[in-house]
């Protein structure tokens, strides 16, 4: 069985895709895939369910859930094969009878920092990131699975970002790669500062400055606040190189 929740909740099993139907199951199995291998207690489902007030009901309702995934995975209610094991004092995803996207993305981006090579290191994110269908659980209304997410769509920045330094010496490949998540992450500035340099690099000293000047703006509306003295003295000296040598004209705008 795969389980992917890196985007929507998405299962397969054998390769055929499997129906679940209602949020209950789903947030079940997110909740269960976010601790894949481990055992999550009743009260821990119970608050991906319902926060802090569970109805009486709560234990009959959780193990309906489970039936009922056990059954759209094609497996006997009691069937010691199914991957969605009871065991005291709740139930486990079992990680020999599941694969989980997430985990897969942990352990490639794990692998990655180990490894000197940096071009093995980038291909290696690189593979994490593509795991990748939108943000962690994105289809579910539970706010402890929010939470859970907004964990895992950090560990995905951190990736891009590493990706995007080991990448530095490929300046059309950041000026590629960047701009949507700089769009999507305003006030990141190690993104913004990453594509600044590239943009500098690639001869794109104005389209450099027009991207701080962006980001400056939106966070003096936004948030009240300056840019860090790192993201302005990158400016100044892009402002500074630009002045003494002006970048010849291009043909093609660069990807902003």
């Amino acid at each position: 069985m795969r389980v992917c929740v890196l985007g929507p909740v998405d299962v397969t099993d054998g390769g055929r895709p499997v129906h679940l139907s209602g949020p209950g199951q789903r947030t079940v199995l997110a909740a269960l895939a976010a601790e894949h291998g481990t055992v999550v207690s009743l009260p821990r489902l119970f608050e991906a369910l319902w926060g802090g007030t569970p109805p009486p009901t709560a234990r009959t309702k959780v193990q309906s859930h489970v039936s009922a995934l056990r059954l759209a995975l094609g497996r006997q209610v009691r069937d010691g094969d199914s991957p969605l094991q009871t065991i005291r004092p709740g139930y486990v995803l079992s990680a020999d009878g599941a694969s989980v996207d997430a985990t897969d993305f942990a352990g490639l981006v794990t692998r990655a920092r180990q490894v000197q090579d940096p071009g093995v290191t980038a291909r290696m994110l690189g593979e994490a990131l593509a795991l990748w269908r939108g943000p962690a659980f994105a289809d579910l209304d539970s706010p402890a699975m929010r939470a859970a997410g907004r964990l895992l769509d950090e560990r995905r920045v951190l990736a891009v970002e590493a990706k995007a330094d080991l990448a530095l010496d490929r300046f059309d490949v950041v000026v590629a790669e960047l701009p949507g998540w700089v769009d999507s992450y305003p006030f990141r500035e190690r993104l913004r500062a990453q594509l600044m340099m590239a943009l500098h690099q690639h001869g794109c000293r104005a389209d450099a400055l027009r991207l701080y000047r962006a980001g400056e703006q939106r966070m003096l509306h936004e948030l009240g606040l300056q840019p860090s003295g790192q993201l302005r003295s990158l400016y100044h000296t892009i402002l500074a190189e630009t002045r003494r040598s002006p970048a010849a004209p291009r043909t093609e705008p660069a990807a902003i």
